[in-house]
């Protein structure tokens, strides 16, 4: 039996989920050693009237608060962006992510720069100017994430799997199982479901059926981005809203509104795999079989 739950026209949990991401991406090693180290530079380069402080401690202070802010500001903007224009093109949710997370981080250097270390004589720049700075640095920093194969991204959580059931790939590989299916290159598998002796393969785009065995069919996945939550179900990471574990029947949620029950021998890994717990009061219980 299949459940199938629509969530309330509330996008709390989603934010939650997505605001948990970008908070992820922005404490991840990587992104902190980026953030330590353009600190430095800025503590000794000076820009924005800094340069005249007599304390080299209190200058990196000043800079790792303002570099730190700005990059939680700019992974959250980004997170809320994919999140709320995901029907808009990608070329138009970049340009509404530059344009918008140049004006927030500018405004806030600048708030921080005059109300909270107001403490040179120099003239600070102005709100749009420092905006301006913050365009050029976002669209050059948006411009190499697009040409170079890493990402932090793409580094980001797989805590919690067990047998290799989550990969740190973002960009769906052509997997074994793909080629067998003649799934295009690129397109990603959502969803595997077993069904007797054949298994459904969801993708964004059609429904696969083939006859073999579910645990095959996971094992030619190779590594994908996801997780077993079921002897029968398996789900791509990115697909999942959350979990309900306060349910009668624990289970996640999809971001297509339907859901996936979670059995006894894969409850562990789905608590160990930092996914957001829904309260089942946010989420309507539809049931088709």
């Amino acid at each position: 039996m299949d459940t199938a739950r629509k969530a309330r026209p509330n996008p709390m949990p989603k934010v939650v989920s997505a605001l948990q991401v970008a908070l992820s991406h922005a404490f991840h090693w990587r992104t902190l050693v980026i953030w330590f180290g353009c600190s430095l530079l800025a503590t000794y380069s000076g820009p924005f009237g800094t340069y005249g402080d007599p304390s080299v401690l209190h200058s990196l202070l000043i800079w790792m608060v303002l570099i730190g802010s700005s990059i939680v500001t700019v992974y959250v903007l980004n997170a809320l962006n994919e999140l709320f224009l995901a029907k808009l093109s990608s070329f138009i949710r970049i340009v509404v992510f530059i344009g918008v997370s140049a004006i927030a981080t500018g405004s806030l250097v600048h708030f921080l720069l005059i109300y909270v270390f107001a403490h040179t004589s120099d003239p600070i720049l102005s709100r749009g100017e420092l905006s301006s700075y913050s365009l050029a640095v976002i669209s050059f920093i948006h411009i190499v994430r697009l040409i170079l194969p890493f990402s932090v991204t793409d580094q980001i959580s797989n805590k919690g799997a067990s047998e290799g059931e989550l990969s740190s790939a973002s960009l769906p590989p052509h997997s074994r199982l793909a080629k067998r299916l003649d799934i295009p290159a690129g397109v990603r598998i959502s969803q595997i479901t077993a069904n007797g002796h054949f298994v459904s393969v969801e993708t964004s785009e059609d429904v696969y059926r083939t006859r073999m065995r579910f645990s095959d069919a996971v094992a030619e996945l190779d590594g994908i981005y996801g997780l077993t939550v079921h002897r029968s179900h398996w789900v791509h990471r990115n697909s999942i809203v959350g979990w309900v574990p306060r349910a009668k029947k624990p289970y996640v949620l999809l971001n297509n509104d339907r859901s996936v029950p979670i059995s006894k021998t894969y409850l562990a890994n789905v608590k160990n795999a930092g996914l957001t717990i829904l309260d089942p009061e946010d989420v309507e219980v539809e049931q088709s079989l």
